[in-house]
């Protein structure tokens, strides 16, 4: 059940990041690699949904993780600015 979990995750962040840019020509770079990732699956008989291979799985762990710990990283890292820039007085 996890693994949906994450995919929500991170399909939430592209479409985040997506949407924030405001640029045209990065949708269609992302619906371009999600099209080519797509046809790859389905050349490499992956399917689309149980039929996932084990190192798919793996791969979307490790970047389930990363971009966990990025993101941890940026949110301390805004958290210690903003106690540097205005002091720990509240």
């Amino acid at each position: 059940m996890s693994g949906g979990r994450k995919r929500e995750w991170i399909r939430r962040k592209v479409a985040a990041a997506a949407a924030g840019s405001g640029s045209p020509r990065w949708s269609r770079r992302v619906r371009a690699v999600s099209t080519a990732v797509l046809h790859r699956r389905r050349r490499l008989g992956l399917g689309l949904g149980l039929g996932l291979g084990l190192g798919v799985r793996v791969y979307e762990n490790v970047v389930f993780y990363v971009l966990w710990v990025v993101e941890s990283v940026v949110v301390l890292a805004n958290l210690c600015f903003f106690f540097l820039r205005f002091g720990f007085r509240l």
